[in-house]
Order: C-alpha cells, then sequence, then structure tokens
C-alpha cells in the first residue's frame, strides 16, 4: 500500500501535465502557428513579433509583420477564422537585411525557451530585435506555472541563451 500511493499521486501528476501542455494555443503546430502561416501568406516578410490580444480558449494574436521594403505592418488574426486581416502601418522604416540574419526559426525558439523553467509555461509575447551590434535575437514573456512572470531572450542565430529573468 505504501508504493501504491506514490504510484497513483505521480501517476496523477504526469496526467496533469500532458492535459496542461495539449491546452497550450502556443505550441508548435498549434492556433499561433495557424495565424502566422496565414499572415505570412497574405503579407510575406518576417515576423517580428507576436502577442496574445485576448483570451480565451483560442486566444486571437496581434501579429507584427516587417516586409521586404522595411515597412511594419501589424494585424490581429482570430485561430478559429484566420482568413480577414486589416494592416496597419507602424511608424518607422526598418532593414529588413538585418532582421533577415535571424536563421533560427521562432518555432524552434518557442520550443527552447522554456526549457530552463519547471513545468508547463503559458507565452504572452514574442518580440524579434536587432541588437546595437547587429545581432538578431527573440524575447519571450510568459507566465510560470507558479504565476510569476518571466522574460527569456535567445540569440536568433544559434539559440543560445543569452538572458533569462522571472520578475
Amino acid at each position: 500500500m505504501r508504493v501504491f500511493k506514490p504510484v497513483i499521486v505521480f501517476l496523477l501528476c504526469v496526467a496533469a501535465q500532458s492535459q496542461a501542455k495539449a491546452a497550450d494555443t502556443t505550441e508548435p503546430g498549434g492556433p499561433l502557428d495557424t495565424c502566422i502561416a496565414a499572415v505570412l501568406n497574405e503579407h510575406p516578410g518576417i515576423v517580428t513579433a507576436w502577442r496574445q490580444a485576448g483570451g480565451g480558449p483560442q486566444p486571437p494574436y496581434a501579429i507584427t509583420v516587417l516586409d521586404k521594403e522595411g515597412k511594419m505592418g501589424e494585424t490581429t488574426c482570430d485561430p478559429a477564422n484566420p482568413k480577414n486581416f486589416e494592416f496597419k502601418s507602424k511608424a518607422g522604416l526598418y532593414r529588413y537585411g538585418m532582421y533577415e540574419r535571424a536563421t533560427l526559426a521562432e518555432e524552434k525558439a518557442r520550443e527552447a525557451a522554456p526549457v530552463i523553467f519547471v513545468g508547463p509555461v503559458r507565452f504572452l509575447d514574442m518580440e524579434l530585435s536587432v541588437g546595437f551590434t547587429g545581432r538578431p535575437q527573440y524575447k519571450y514573456q510568459m507566465f510560470l506555472p507558479s504565476g510569476h512572470k518571466a522574460t527569456v531572450d535567445m540569440d536568433a542565430v544559434v539559440g543560445r541563451l543569452n538572458k533569462a529573468e522571472v520578475n
């Protein structure tokens, strides 16, 4: 009986983690990737940012895209209907070539970003930026299972963890 209780507790913990992971809308191949693919099909370029723009089981996402002319456009995508987009231009002119240096796919960076934290995380947003050295990096903000907010900066070329902090 002593062995039976810990085994049951362990199995319940594993089941709870797998359900929490299955509910993640930012997992590869999930609603976020569906929205990103639909937005890039309509407005080719580089995704420089995304963030959850609401709540619910399949929240809408605000996605920012940089086109080859160096213009930024932002739109909102509903995963249930990823077709109708209204792009709003953002002020400024950006160098497409600088962002093109990000050779690590954002999906791979999104998978690697929460690895240093224990348990499933909930992503809030991503931002691709170019530092003063010209090196691109991904910045992810997420909620940890403990309720704390965490930030992870990753090199967008080789995938090296540059900085992680819990706020």
